[in-house]
């Protein structure tokens, strides 16, 4: 566990996604879930050791199971955009391992069949401000990774839980994203707005200056290349190859860039047919 300023905390050795906490004297506001159950008790144990309250509620940026499915462990209140209880009221209430190929991380993770997704009991539609004494709190949404993305914003302390819309060190999930939105919003992090904040991305832990510099390029480059592919008879190969030479940018272990290079090929494909059926529509 690591401490961004008096009781702001994140980790990021967890599998799945980074995750936070915010330590008030009567309350516990958490950010995401760590996917495994012994990680989700490993990461209370931390913040009962820091003085956390017991009485806790979770803040969800976003839907992806990898950030989700893991609210169970923590027995906590949950709050999240109103999209995010739309995908979880089409999901079975139980959660079933089943095969897919989106290059996620919970897809080869063990021991997570029969966990129970955890309904948000408080959803918003636009920015909701939390308040804990002296401290406000924003979860304002931001729906370039897909459309139930947020960040969440401590204004007073300069610390910024932005979710999927920076990942450090491994590439993005693209099937529901918007990358014009998605490339606004990581020029937004660059702005003068956020210069002195301290900026924890949802996979990888706390940024640098560059790494919203380096994501922004790739996707711009990404997002030319895929208007041209999806147009072309043989997009398929043309995406497997360009997953390929996208993976290798983040310098890949020989065990992470199948899974790398999966999770691009299958949110390029997806992405892709968005293109083409609303070309179609036009």
């Amino acid at each position: 566990m690591r401490k961004i300023k008096r009781n702001i905390y994140f980790e990021n050795s967890f599998a799945g996604v980074s995750v936070g906490a915010f330590l008030f004297s009567e309350h516990t506001l958490l950010v995401d879930a760590p996917l495994k159950p012994e990680d989700g008790r490993a990461w209370l144990a931390a913040l009962k050791e820091a003085g956390a309250s017991p009485r806790m509620t979770l803040v969800n940026l976003d839907a992806h199971p990898d950030r989700t499915l893991g609210a169970q462990t923590l027995q906590a209140d949950v709050l999240a955009h109103e999209e995010v209880a739309r995908q979880f009221r089409r999901r079975a209430a139980v959660f079933k391992t089943v095969r897919q190929e989106s290059g996620a991380e919970w897809e080869s993770t063990p021991g997570l069949t029969g966990l129970r997704w955890i309904l948000p009991r408080i959803t918003f539609s636009h920015t909701a401000r939390l308040h804990f004494g002296d401290t406000s709190l924003l979860v304002v949404p931001r729906p370039g990774p897909g459309p139930d993305a947020c960040w969440l914003e401590a204004p007073d302390e300069g610390v910024l839980f932005v979710g999927d819309t920076l990942t450090i060190n491994q590439p993005p999930f693209i099937g529901q994203a918007d990358l014009a939105q998605w490339m606004e919003q990581l020029e937004m992090l660059q702005s003068r707005q956020y210069k002195d904040y301290t900026i924890i991305a949802g996979r990888g832990g706390k940024a640098e200056g560059r790494d919203a510099k380096q994501m922004h390029a790739m996707l711009k480059d990404m997002h030319g290349k895929l208007r041209g592919i999806s147009r072309s008879r043989n997009a398929p190969a043309e995406i497997e190859k360009l997953a390929g030479k996208y993976a290798e940018r983040y310098k890949p272990s020989s065990k992470q860039r199948p899974l790398y290079a999966q999770r691009l090929r299958y949110g390029m494909q997806e992405y892709a047919t968005r293109l083409l059926a609303s070309a179609k529509r036009k």
